[in-house]
């Protein structure tokens, strides 16, 4: 009998479709309480991360009538648009007050949040069957490291939905209609909220070939609908957007925070990128060594994927084509070194590092008991990694300022610019709208407010805190 046969018969139909019941509602809630404690001092304090106000909430204040399609940093993000456009509204309405307003994206942020965590509650996978290894798959969503950036703001509620439409790919297609529903709506919605989820629109192309499937033809027509609204209406390729392409710093970024960081958390991860970032201007010995260490661990996890015909291949090409995409062409940076560093744009970590925790599970849960134990050990290890790392928060993220101390000085001074996390970024909510550049390609400038494209640009170009004088 085969793997796959042998799991049919074993598990009972409510467990292949899913936990039923109180068991899902419970899972559920523990999963929120999870992620929702990432970043326990953001509930104490009100937490808006940076351009969640400083650009959608300010822009969406001053000029409502054009927030809600306004691309920004070359692309349309209509999640981040929509609804700091609705809290504006219900500021200025007088439904929720300004010193209540983090809540309301925070709380728009941790239900995007249980959006994968729903697809893998309710996948029909075989290797998900067990109940167990549906709570490790929902523990590698909330515990990778250096991720604390895409937690709880609405900001990057694309990052969440890019991973829904990887799962989506990835796990056994849903029969029912209502999924086939909710699906369909990720993966139209997904791309309108950035370009992440179209990386994975070749691969669901593939997937319907091999599978020869037309539901699979269906959800790739779904994506691409999305995919061709944002490329061909909002996406503008933007300088500050990726490093000069050198598949060798490629390979060591790839290891660095694909496998040191969850392997050996930020402290493991920065021995090989100073390593890497100090070779590649002296002797580039080093990044060799990294280099093609990295391109052969990642050979042998590609064999690996390719033994049985289950998700470990599409999760792991996931994983590999959106860290690929990001780091090498993707990544917000003015430094060639800065994807080596895995607190520089943290947010490139999750996807991938949450695909490849879940491709070692898929591993971990085959049939032979040889080829399933070293997965399972690094499964164990990214989730201890995690652990620790969940327990101790980067201090960027995990701490800020008092939204309560800044709305009351804005009550004294409707001028006064409400500094946000992290601390070196303020908000504009005064009655004094400034108009933006027209031109979509336009260059940093000190004169203009952030919500404008001019004014965030000069973050690319020289950091600069409240009292750093304009250079």
């Amino acid at each position: 009998m085969s793997y796959l046969s042998s799991i049919k018969a074993a598990a009972p139909a409510a467990t292949r479709s899913g936990p039923a019941g109180v068991t899902f509602a419970a899972l559920l809630a523990i999963f929120a309480t999870l992620v929702a404690l990432r970043l326990p001092m953001a509930w104490v304090e009100g937490r808006f991360q940076d351009e969640e106000a400083t650009v959608f909430l300010a822009y969406a204040w001053h000029f409502p009538s054009e927030a809600l399609f306004r691309s920004f940093g070359g692309y349309l993000n209509i999640a981040a648009n929509g609804v700091t456009l609705l809290l504006a509204e219900l500021v200025k309405g007088g439904t929720i007050s300004l010193e209540r307003a983090p809540y309301f994206t925070m709380a728009a942020g941790l239900l995007a949040q249980l959006i994968p965590a729903l697809l893998i509650l309710m996948s029909r996978s075989p290797w998900l069957a067990d109940l167990r290894t549906r709570i490790v798959a929902l523990l590698v969503l909330v515990l990778m490291p250096a991720t604390e950036e895409v937690f709880l703001n609405v900001l990057h509620i694309q990052f969440h939905l890019a991973l829904a439409v990887a799962l989506i790919l990835a796990l056994d297609r849903s029969r029912g209609r209502m999924m086939s529903w909710f699906e369909g709506a990720i993966l139209v919605v997904a791309p309108l909220c950035g370009p992440g989820a179209i990386v994975f629109l070749p691969l669901l192309a593939l997937r319907a070939i091999v599978d020869r499937d037309a539901g699979r033809w269906r959800q790739f027509a779904l994506l691409g609908i999305g995919a061709a609204i944002q490329m061909l209406f909002f996406y503008v390729p933007t300088a500050m957007r990726g490093v000069p392409f050198d598949p060798l710093n490629l390979l060591a970024s790839l290891f660095i925070r694909l496998l040191a960081l969850p392997l050996g958390g930020v402290s493991g991860a920065n021995r090989f990128s100073l390593a890497a970032a100090e070779s590649m201007f002296f002797d580039k010995t080093a990044l060799w060594l990294i280099g093609l260490l990295s391109l052969g661990l990642f050979g042998i996890l590609f064999r690996e994927s390719l033994k049985q015909r289950d998700s470990a291949f599409w999760l792991f090409s996931a994983a590999l084509s959106v860290a690929v995409v990001s780091l090498g062409f993707g990544i917000v940076t003015g430094a060639a070194f800065a994807p080596f560093f895995v607190l520089a744009g943290p947010r490139y970590n999750y996807l991938p590092q949450v695909l490849l925790g879940l491709f070692f599970l898929c591993l971990a849960m085959r049939a032979d008991p040889v080829q399933r134990r070293m997965p399972r050990v690094l499964v164990a290890l990214f989730l201890f990694v995690g652990a620790v790392h969940y327990l101790q928060p980067f201090e960027d993220y995990g701490r800020g300022p008092s939204w309560l101390k800044e709305v009351a000085a804005w009550r004294k001074d409707p001028d006064h610019q409400l500094t946000v996390w992290p601390h070196h970024y303020s908000a504009d909510l005064s009655n004094k709208p400034r108009r933006c550049s027209e031109n979509k390609l336009v260059t940093a400038s000190w004169e203009a407010p952030r919500y404008c494209q001019e004014g965030w640009l000069t973050s690319f170009t020289v950091w600069h805190g409240p009292a750093s004088p304009k250079p």
